[in-house]
């Protein structure tokens, strides 16, 4: 299998922030192995999924979902994936709804 390096962006997260509901964004890198892209980017997507700190701050309703998308996936040298996982990055969204792109 092929080691890869998943850049994610997540947005659209009601987390609570300083003790007020914030719509928030993030971005964080998971290295994955996989056989394919494709199966890099689900892997590294799960692992975001699964991860119990951030699915106990989320509070969306389900008819307003987070999101996130893989915006990077570059394969790499098993010497570069490190012993531990990376944090978040938070960014906020503003109230329109944009996605933290910069389309």
């Amino acid at each position: 299998m092929t080691h890869y390096r998943v850049l994610l962006r997540g947005v659209n997260f009601l987390l609570t922030v300083d003790g007020k509901r914030t719509r928030t964004g993030f971005y964080t890198t998971r290295f994955v192995q996989a056989n394919n892209r494709d199966g890099a980017e689900l892997l590294a997507v799960d692992l975001i999924r699964q991860d119990q700190r951030l699915k106990d701050s989320v509070s969306n309703e389900r008819s307003d979902p987070p999101m996130i998308f893989a915006d990077e996936i570059d394969v790499v040298d098993e010497s570069e994936v490190p012993e531990s996982s990376y944090g978040y990055a938070f960014f906020p969204m503003d109230s329109s709804g944009a996605d933290g792109s910069d389309a």
